[in-house]
């Protein structure tokens, strides 16, 4: 039974969904192209007289006398390379919009299971894989100058999958089990808050479809109708299992060893550290400004409180993304785990830091999202694994955790090694919040002095040099 808060929804009181955003996409690169190509049509057709008279002179001067608006058909022509994907469009869009998936239980419960079934109308062969995973996304939307909406995974989990042939194509079933510190489906009014969506997905762009689910804390928790027999799931999860890349292990005599390698959080750390060459770069160049500004025959004030302001700007940030860049690059990590004692050893360009931990002293052991790269479905999620000790202390066990399969491998043999209780939602544990330092509380002041200052300097050197 739907929530009482939840807008209508016909499919989902049938216990279907069809596939989100199918007429926008065809929408859009056909309302794109249309456009384009009537307009330039129309430019063609009303300076037709001239465009014929450059191309008549194009021909007959061997291609050497290259008229301007010969470029108004070139490009026409470069607009209907577009069509061959149009028309591409146009069938996935046929195709897409008929499609309905199947659920059971509607709505499904959190900590509960999702089951579900799809007929794909390709033929595909054994050989192509099929990827289905359950996702849980917040909504959000910005408003004012860069107003805009998107969506933040949360917590996504892969399917256990199952084909069979079909008259109409290729049957899909699969079924998943659901977290329960997640939050449940959520409107605002028609506006969507929080939604969990089923990804299905064939590589090679042959497929790709978004399916909206109701997920309710309220629901009665039951199995799915499409089940699995244990081999079955076995042999599923070894398919879509993929090897871990960001942390290995290696049995030792009194347990075992993670080490967590350097690069692990490549793609964040590259753009860390591109913001900052950038923005270091910008420092380097209004630096070299004012060096000759200083030793110019005529000082501007101005120039030099304006160049000052920017570099003081961007140096306030540059190198900050550079260190850390480089930090996220170059870090290595490694955690001794043995049944009674948790050692981790952080090192960067020779230098490390270790730190011991008692079995004993931990509450517990969680994981957490510290970092997204894409948006929606197709993100991302790097994680991190912290201990929580009876005391209120945090201590980082891991991070640069690629994907919700590796960290719950890592969880699995810390749980099993040490016997840790695993409680997913940080919340449920009690932090000691240390006092911020006394010179801390004074640098929003010191900040704003700085500022007004800086301002003012401006605007006297403004009146000192122009009036």
């Amino acid at each position: 039974m739907m929530k009482p808060g939840w807008p209508v929804n016909k499919d989902w009181q049938r216990g279907q969904s069809r596939p989100e955003q199918v007429n926008l996409r065809f929408y859009v690169t056909a309302g794109f192209m249309l456009i384009y190509l009537g307009v330039l049509a129309g430019i063609m057709v009303s300076n037709w007289t001239q465009v014929e008279r450059a191309l008549y002179r194009f021909l007959s001067s061997d291609f050497q006398m290259l008229d301007p608006l010969l470029v108004l058909p070139g490009m026409l022509l470069l607009g209907l390379l577009g069509v061959p994907r149009t028309i591409k469009e146009y069938i996935r869009w046929r195709r897409d919009r008929a499609l309905v998936m199947t659920l059971d239980p509607v709505p499904a419960a959190l900590d509960g299971e999702l089951g579900g079934s799809l007929i794909i109308p390709l033929d595909l062969p054994v050989s192509v894989p099929v990827e289905v995973t359950v996702n849980c996304m917040r909504r959000v939307v910005t408003r004012g100058q860069n107003a805009g909406t998107r969506d933040e995974l949360l917590w996504q989990t892969p399917a256990v999958v199952r084909r069979m042939r079909s008259i109409k194509g290729t049957r899909i079933e699969f079924n998943a089990a659901l977290a329960s510190q997640q939050p449940e489906t959520s409107f605002t009014g028609s506006e969507r808050n929080v939604w969990w969506a089923v990804h299905v997905e064939v590589p090679g762009n042959a497929f790709d479809a978004v399916f909206a689910v109701p997920v309710s804390e309220q629901a009665t928790k039951k199995r799915s109708d499409i089940r699995f027999s244990d081999q079955e799931r076995r042999n599923a999860e070894q398919s879509v299992r993929r090897p871990v890349t960001s942390w290995h292990g290696h049995a030792t005599p009194d347990g075992h060893t993670i080490e967590y390698p350097s690069g692990r959080s490549g793609k964040a750390a590259g753009i860390l550290m591109l913001i900052g060459l950038m923005f270091t770069g910008v420092v380097a160049f209004m630096g070299f400004n004012i060096y000759q500004e200083l030793h110019s025959e005529r000082i501007s004030y101005f120039s030099l409180m304006v160049e000052g302001m920017i570099l003081l700007g961007f140096g306030l940030f540059g190198p900050g993304f550079l260190i850390a860049g480089v930090y996220m690059r170059f870090n290595r990590m490694a955690l001794d785990i043995t049944p009674d004692e948790l050692i981790t050893t952080r090192s960067i360009l020779g230098a490390s830091r270790q730190h011991c931990l008692s079995v004993a002293e931990v509450n517990g052991i969680a994981e957490r999202v510290i970092g997204r790269m894409g948006q929606g479905v197709e993100s991302e999620l790097e994680y991190a694994v912290d201990a929580y000790t009876h005391d209120g202390q945090r201590i980082r066990l891991g991070d640069g955790i690629k994907g919700q399969q590796e960290v719950e491998q890592l969880l699995a043999l810390l749980r099993q090694t040490t016997g840790i209780e695993h409680r997913p939602d940080p919340s449920e544990y009690r932090l000691q919040r240390r006092d911020a330092p006394g010179w801390v509380k004074w640098m929003p002041i010191l900040a704003r002095v700085v500022g007004t200052l800086i301002f003012g300097l401006t605007l006297a050197a403004f009146v000192f040099e122009f009036i």
